[in-house]
Formats: structure tokens, C-alpha cells, sequence
């Protein structure tokens, strides 16, 4: 517990030193001002207990006692009066103000006491003072009273300059400089401490500004520098005397002994038991405990402006890092979001806002199931257990984002959850669009079916018909008979029709690029031109305008028609038209159709297959490249039966043009 602190306010110096030399014994610390302002100034700034008011050196009382009844209520206020020079008398009562259980009270009558009934003077004992022994001279009170003023001076000095410090260079040049211009203590210095490295390191701010060379560390723990480390291990000052022979064991003892110093003082310069350096003192003389705890009040005003320098710092570094992640997060081109424990979103960036269609305060508060459905929502919760359970740091997962206006996205979502200490706060994600790459990998998945159906090809199709043409070049080499040779070129024409439709595909890759208004009418007869028909016939039930790429419509056709005449067998007529819609009379595609033998029933769900074929000489991959055409034009393809009993395809245009 601190001792009470009194206020003695006088311009004249024997009054000041008959109170001080009352006071000497009392458990008291004891501050002077000589003028009203002065004392006006500590009432403000300082802690007061007591104050003792002498009116016949002071001006304007009134308004001292005032700014003792508003910054000090609790005080006891005494009036002095200087009777014969000597001794004194009190005039006036004690005003307390506290109660009768106040210590302020028993303060005052102490003081009471010991201002009427001590004759010897004495000096001030407390905060800034020196005690004296009771034998002392009127004249020695007043010189040591002097020298207590000095150090309540120097450390009110380092005070008022740490006010606006901002640097702890600013803190060292403070302490430095006015240790060392004080008349009591030769030189002074701050160390650094090194937490990692152990170590003291000289801090000087200005290498010019003194004689001493501070180029040297000195290790904490060896036990060769045993002030430092007592300082830095308890936390508080240590002080000592040395002599020649101890030099060694007293930082930069050989420079100081040969200055005439004898003494040294080591204050620590912590906060929170957490320390950032030292102060070093250098003195002539022993310090007294007065100057010990002037050192003591000045190091802990360095220590609390360092606290406070740290602290800025570090909100100053974690405000710039907050910064950074910020911008980071709000210039990412992925949507990022934080939901709390219960799957609310707290935090969306604008991305996530651009992506999604929503205002940042229609997201904010919402639960994540306004954005993705039911199926997705436990996925992800499965997710985030799995981390919390596995202790893992991230997971990923596919997830489609469904936006304000009904559009699906298919996102990747890669989630990290929020536990600071241990408790789960809830999860971070972020969602990244991958419409793009999920067309990459169906394009991939379609070359891939490209690749196998050309080996299919291969294997299967060509093989068949060369098979059939050597079987049939082997008769007529044996016969001569002109219908073997006949049969053998239809199955050369064959091999040559597939590897026409093979070399299109690898070649053309895309089934439809630069389209145009291609009349139906007019394209079937085209197609029909190009293909052996035998006896059959076509026929065309009408016409429409198609947006096609015509040679790629022209393949389409001419495949159907094929697959007709060479799989019907009894095929006699093949029929192309419009599709009407039901009602309206609009066209919504078109139709080819034959009235031969149909498709068989066990087919039809893999007809357009390029392995399967409904003929042992047949061409699986015809119907294939029908899909693929109709496929690259963005119609729908659907095998069926005519009326005829034959086979039919329709083909719907409509989803070419839908939204």
C-alpha cells in the first residue's frame, strides 16, 4: 500500500523546512510547491492525501482551498502560520471530509501534532525527499530539501517529454539525457534485452552525443554480468558499490572506474512481466534510497510508455495486415463468405455478390440454403464435421449455386471452419465458377467417345465389309462371275463411306459452326443425290426454313437415308417433312421415315451407339454421326416407329432458339 502523500505549500523556504522537519518519522510522503499555481498544477495531475497551506506566503488562498475542495475532496487542508520563525503555530481547524474513519483524518491530527510540538528542524521525508538524521541543522533541511526538489524534478521532467513520445529511440534519448545532465548520477544508458539471443544490447539513439563507447552486448545467464541479470529475472532495481577489482561484473566497468564512478544502478524496463529492456545508472556516490526510487519512477514511466508504443504497434500491424486480407478478399474474383455456427452468412465479398444476383444485405443474415438446395446444404455440413472431427485444415466439394434469378452454377467450394480456441465460430468458404471447366471436361469426355468410336470403327465396321469383299473377290476368281465383282465393289464403297465419315469427324471435330437459312426441301433431295437408293424413292411432305450449317446437314441426312435403304431391306419409300406443333400449325423441327421392316425394339435405347448396329455388315457409326449433327446444332434426336411400321426419326429445333 502506497504512503499518504502531503502537500506542503509555502514561498518560504523555512517554513518549508520547519513542516518537512516535523514530518520526518511520520509514515508520509511529503511534495512542495511554493506558489499557488504550482500546487494548483500537482492537485490536478497527482494524488494528494493532505495539504498543509501556509496563507502568509501564498496568494490567493480562496482559490487554492477551492481546487482542494474539487480535485482533492477527500484531503485534510491545515492552515500554517509562521509565528516566531521558529516554531510556529496552527491556525485554523482541520477540514476533513471524509468522515471520521477517514485515514485523511488521522493524517491531519498526526500532522496537527507534530507541527505544534517538534521545535528541531528536520527535513521532508516522502516521494522526492531525503530523510535526515533528528540532529540535523535548519541549513543542511533546506540544502537536502534542494537536492529531494532535483529528483521530483527529473522525474516530472521525463514525464512531461515521454507525453508525446512515439518511438522508443525517443524513450532512450529521454532517459539518457536527463539522468545524465542530473548532478547526482555521472552517466546513463538503456539496453535492449534479446528474448531469443539473451542478450543486452546498448540502444542509443545518437552516437555523437556521448564520449562513452557503448559497442558491446552483454549475455544474460553466464553469470558474468550478475546486475543485469538479477534486473531482468526479479523485475526490479538493483544497485552496488564496486571497487577496482569488480570492474568486470559491472557493464562498461573499466570506462566508469576510470570516470570515478563507484556506483551503479540497474531498473528494468518491463510491462506485465514482460521485458523489454534496461536502465543502467553510474554515480559517484552510493544512491540513496530517494534517488533509487527516482530512478525507480522514471524507468516505470519509460516501461509504461513502452507498453503503450508496443500495443500501438501491434494494432497498427494488425490493422494493416486486416487491411490487406480485406482488399485481398474484395478484389478476389472467387465468391468468399464466413457463415456462423448455425450456416448464417455473416461476411460476403463482391464477387459472391456479382455471382449470385443478391445485394450484400439480402445475403448477409440469410441461411446458406438460399443459395444452394437441401442435397447440397448436407454435404456440406458432412464437410464441416469431417474437419472438425479429423482436425484437417480445408476440404473441397462440387456444390451448384442456384442465383437470385433461378440460374445454376456449378461452383467448386473449398471450406475451412473457425475454431480460435477450440470452439467451433462457425466456417469460411470459397466458391469458384467452373461452368467453364465443366464444358472443358464434356468436350474431353466427347473426343474421348470420338477416340473409342473410331477403334470401334476400326475393329468392327471396316472389318465387316473388307470381309465381305475378299469373300466375294474369292468367288469370282473361281467362277468369274460378274455379280461377285459387283458385290465386292459395294463392299469397297462401304469401307470407303466410313472412312469418309471418320476422317470428318477427326478432321471437323465440331458438328456445326457457321449456320445459315438452309431450306429442308431442297437439302434432302441434295442429300439424296449422294447416297445409293436402289428402287426406293423419296419423298417430301413439305419444307421449312432451318438455321444449319448445311454440309453438316447434308451428312445428317444422308446417314438417315443409309441407314433406311440398307437396314430396312423392304424399304421402299422414304419420307422427309416438317414437324408441326400440336395446334399452333408452327413448325418445330423435321422428320425422316421410312416404311421398311422398323427398328428393333431391343435397340432403340442404344441406337445411336457407334458400337451397335442392327446388321452384321451394317454401319454403327451412321447413327452416331446423326446424334452428333443434331447434337451440334442444339436439336433433340428421337428414334421411333412410323405409321408404315418403319422407322422414324424426329428431330426438334425448338431448344436451338429457346432462352
Amino acid at each position: 500500500m502506497s504512503r499518504p502523500r502531503v502537500l506542503c505549500v509555502s514561498s518560504d523556504r523555512s517554513t518549508r523546512a520547519s513542516i518537512t522537519l516535523s514530518l520526518t518519522d511520520a509514515a508520509v510522503d511529503v511534495v512542495i510547491a511554493q506558489r499557488s499555481a504550482e500546487a494548483i498544477d500537482r492537485l490536478e495531475r497527482e494524488s494528494i492525501d493532505a495539504v498543509v497551506i501556509d496563507p502568509s506566503a501564498v496568494a490567493n488562498v480562496p482559490a487554492l482551498v477551492n481546487t482542494v475542495e474539487r480535485e482533492a475532496p477527500t484531503a485534510s487542508t491545515i492552515s500554517y502560520w509562521e509565528g516566531d520563525g521558529e516554531t510556529g503555530a496552527v491556525l485554523g481547524d482541520i477540514a476533513a471530509r471524509a468522515g471520521d474513519t477517514d485515514p485523511a483524518t488521522g493524517l491531519a491530527d498526526e500532522i496537527l501534532q507534530r507541527t505544534d510540538a517538534e521545535a528541531t528542524p528536520a527535513t521532508t521525508a516522502g516521494a522526492g525527499t531525503e530523510a535526515a538524521d533528528p540532529g540535523t541543522t535548519a541549513e543542511d533541511a533546506l540544502a537536502l530539501e534542494d537536492r529531494s526538489d532535483d529528483l521530483a524534478t527529473l522525474v516530472s521532467r521525463v514525464r512531461c517529454r515521454l507525453v508525446d513520445a512515439t518511438s522508443p529511440l525517443t524513450v532512450e534519448q529521454v532517459l539518457r539525457e536527463e539522468l545524465t545532465d542530473s548532478d547526482r548520477f555521472t552517466f546513463a544508458w538503456v539496453g535492449e534485452y534479446d528474448r531469443g539471443e539473451r542478450a543486452i544490447i546498448p540502444w542509443l539513439s545518437n552516437t555523437d552525443t556521448t564520449e562513452w563507447s557503448l559497442r558491446r552486448t552483454f549475455d544474460i545467464g553466464g553469470g558474468d554480468q550478475p546486475l543485469l541479470e538479477r534486473a531482468v529475472r526479479t523485475g526490479e532495481l538493483h544497485s552496488t558499490r564496486y571497487d577496482e577489482d569488480e570492474r568486470g561484473r559491472v557493464p562498461f566497468g573499466d570506462l566508469a572506474f576510470e570516470r570515478g564512478v563507484r556506483s551503479v544502478a540497474v531498473a528494468p524496463l518491463a510491462a506485465s512481466d514482460d521485458p523489454y529492456g534496461v536502465v543502467v545508472v553510474y554515480a559517484t556516490e552510493p544512491f540513496s534510497e530517494r534517488e533509487r526510487d527516482a530512478i525507480r519512477d522514471a524507468t516505470a514511466a519509460a516501461s509504461h510508455v513502452l507498453e503503450t508504443i508496443a500495443l500501438r504497434g501491434r494494432h497498427d500491424q494488425q490493422e494493416r495486415t486486416l487491411h490487406r486480407y480485406e482488399r485481398l478478399v474484395e478484389t478476389a474474383g472467387d465468391g468468399m463468405y464466413v457463415l456462423d455456427e448455425s450456416g448464417h452468412f455473416t461476411t460476403v465479398n463482391d464477387a459472391l455478390v456479382e455471382i449470385t444476383g443478391y445485394s450484400r444485405e439480402g445475403l448477409l443474415g440469410e441461411h446458406a440454403s438460399i443459395l444452394f438446395d437441401r442435397e447440397d446444404v448436407a454435404a456440406g455440413e458432412e464437410t464441416i464435421r469431417s474437419l472438425l472431427e479429423t482436425g484437417e485444415s480445408t476440404d473441397t466439394l462440387e456444390l451448384t449455386l442456384e442465383t437470385k434469378f433461378g440460374e445454376t452454377i456449378p461452383c467448386e467450394a473449398k471450406i475451412a471452419v473457425l475454431v480460435p480456441d477450440g470452439a467451433f465460430l462457425g466456417s469460411v468458404g470459397v466458391l469458384r465458377d467452373v461452368t467453364e471447366r465443366k464444358r472443358r471436361e464434356r468436350q474431353l469426355r466427347e473426343r474421348n467417345e470420338r477416340l473409342d468410336a473410331f477403334a470401334r470403327i476400326v475393329s468392327h465396321d471396316l472389318r465387316n465389309p473388307l470381309s465381305v469383299a475378299q469373300g466375294y473377290l474369292d468367288l469370282f476368281e473361281e467362277s468369274g462371275n460378274p455379280e461377285h465383282a459387283e458385290k465386292t465393289r459395294e463392299g469397297l464403297d462401304r469401307m470407303e463411306s466410313i472412312i469418309e465419315d471418320v476422317l470428318a469427324i477427326a478432321r471437323e471435330g465440331e458438328w456445326a459452326t457457321d449456320t445459315d437459312p438452309a431450306d429442308l426441301e431442297s437439302t434432302a433431295r441434295a442429300a439424296w443425290k449422294h447416297v445409293s437408293t436402289d428402287a426406293a424413292t423419296l419423298s417430301v411432305a413439305g419444307t421449312t426454313t432451318l438455321e444449319a450449317d448445311r454440309s453438316r446437314l447434308l451428312r445428317l441426312l444422308e446417314n438417315c437415308f443409309r441407314n433406311s435403304i440398307e437396314h430396312g431391306e423392304t424399304t421402299e419409300t422414304v419420307r422427309v417433312g416438317p414437324l408441326e406443333a400440336d395446334g399452333s400449325g408452327a413448325n418445330r423441327g423435321f422428320f425422316v421415315e421410312d416404311d421398311g421392316e422398323g427398328l428393333p425394339e431391343t435397340l432403340r435405347g442404344e441406337l445411336f451407339d457407334p458400337s451397335v448396329s442392327s446388321s452384321a455388315e451394317g454401319l454403327g457409326i451412321g447413327l452416331w454421326i446423326v446424334r452428333e449433327v443434331a447434337t451440334g446444332h442444339g436439336w433433340s434426336v428421337d428414334a421411333t416407329e412410323s405409321d408404315g411400321g418403319g422407322a422414324r426419326f424426329e428431330f426438334e429445333t425448338e431448344a436451338q432458339f429457346s432462352d
